[in-house]
């Protein structure tokens, strides 16, 4: 049933939805697993939101490496 709800959501929905189910902010990878969205696909739409400024992107440091890491900006953010 949730793969049904799913397939009629626009990626941007999806997204959102994604962010709704979180605590914080996501990795490319773990919006691609939650999506069900394919990588290239979700760069592009996520840099659209990122200049439409619903969401914002900054970097994670893990066991040395950078991941960047996308997150929701916050009701008061976008009132801005």
């Amino acid at each position: 049933m949730a793969e049904r709800i799913l397939e009629k959501l626009t990626v941007p929905q999806r997204i959102m939805l994604a962010f709704g189910s979180s605590l914080g902010c996501l990795s490319l990878e773990e919006l691609e697993r939650k999506t069900r969205v394919d990588r290239k696909t979700l760069t592009v739409y996520l840099s659209r939101m990122t200049k439409e400024g619903i969401i914002y992107r900054k970097w994670r440091k893990i066991a040395g490496k950078k991941f960047r890491e996308y997150c929701l900006k916050y009701r008061e953010e976008l009132t801005r």
